[in-house]
């Protein structure tokens, strides 16, 4: 009814739409992972030597006072102070040292090996056994204060 000119047509077309389904990209595998960029972390792209500060939970008191003062130079200062049981704050210093990846920083022993994962203007204090918890969890977060 067509002729061979529609056929042809026909056989081109659909050569044509094949060829450039492979060209196209799956969709039907896991998304791909994002690849952190190893020159850019919280150690060289942020402004993070300052002084933090922020309630932590307690087990038996409505929390701990933390202010962490963390120095270009890799010193800290960690004053802790116990609501409705201590009046007075207890200060240590010591030195931190940053992990691989640029964005966590661990206390030395004075500090009882903390850890905070460093974020823009505020740190996450993180689990004892090293896993970190959400932003968002309740009790977890430093705020860094305005200088001066």
């Amino acid at each position: 009814m067509f002729g061979t000119g529609w056929s042809c047509a026909i056989a081109l077309a659909l050569a044509c739409g094949l060829g450039l389904a492979g060209c196209m990209p799956r969709t039907d595998g896991p998304p791909a992972a994002a690849v952190p960029d190893p020159a850019h972390n919280s150690r060289n792209a942020l402004d993070w030597a300052g002084t933090y500060e922020g309630v932590t939970p307690c087990a038996d008191c409505p929390g701990i006072r933390l202010r962490l003062t963390l120095h270009a130079d890799g010193r800290y200062e960690l004053s802790t102070q116990y609501l409705d049981r201590q009046p007075a704050a207890q200060t240590v210093q010591g030195r931190f040292a940053w992990n691989a990846a640029g964005n966590t920083v661990t206390l030395d022993a004075a500090g009882a090996n903390r850890q905070f994962r460093v974020g823009e203007g505020r740190l996450l204090l993180l689990d004892r056994d090293g896993s970190v918890p959400s932003w968002s969890a309740p009790g977890r977060v430093l705020t860094r204060r305005p200088a001066g």
